[in-house]
């Protein structure tokens, strides 16, 4: 199996279904066990919390918002027919919703998912997964998938990538 291909055809509502479930998935090891196993590790090993002032609250507000932006990013993805699952892509090229201000909001929100999860834990060492997983985004997965993208879709895909940011959220939406 090639690591990119594109989805089947299916309804918007079947592919927003398998976003979901892949979700599910995602987030409950990388925001619900691997935390716990990581703070486990860590009272073993007698390693203290490291709470921040006000962390709780920042990291429930960072989480449930990052959390909505995944799940609008789901919807917007389902109407190009396809997930944001690589071996799953989208048939059509999807500049929509969140899509409109930043180029790969699903990893946006997942970093800040998992800086939510760290202020909430207060684990040290999951303190380190939302850079982790921002590096690896960066330069490991984004690399190929640009690639893809550009291959699959051409000079619209183009336009849009040198259009609109990458991380950092535009101050107007592409295509206004």
């Amino acid at each position: 199996m090639r690591l990119y291909r594109v989805a089947r055809p299916a309804s918007p509502a079947r592919h927003l279904a398998k976003t979901l479930g892949w979700m599910v998935v995602v987030w409950t090891l990388a925001l619900l066990a691997l935390p716990a196993v990581l703070r486990t590790a860590e009272r073993w090993l007698g390693v203290p919390t490291w709470p921040l002032p006000g962390g709780r609250v920042a990291g429930l507000a960072l989480l449930v918002a990052a959390s909505a932006l995944g799940i609008r990013c789901a919807v917007a993805m389902a109407s190009g027919e396809g997930t944001p699952v690589p071996f799953d892509a989208a048939a059509r090229l999807v500049v929509t919703g969140p899509y409109r201000w930043v180029r790969n909001p699903m990893a946006v929100s997942g970093c800040t998912q998992a800086l939510g999860v760290a202020l909430l834990v207060g684990s040290p060492s999951y303190y380190l997964v939302p850079a982790a997983g921002a590096l690896l985004r960066q330069f490991v997965i984004r690399p190929s998938e640009e690639r893809f993208l550009l291959q699959r879709f051409g000079d619209p895909y183009a336009r849009y990538r040198d259009a609109v940011p990458l991380w950092v959220p535009a101050r107007l939406p592409w295509g206004r």
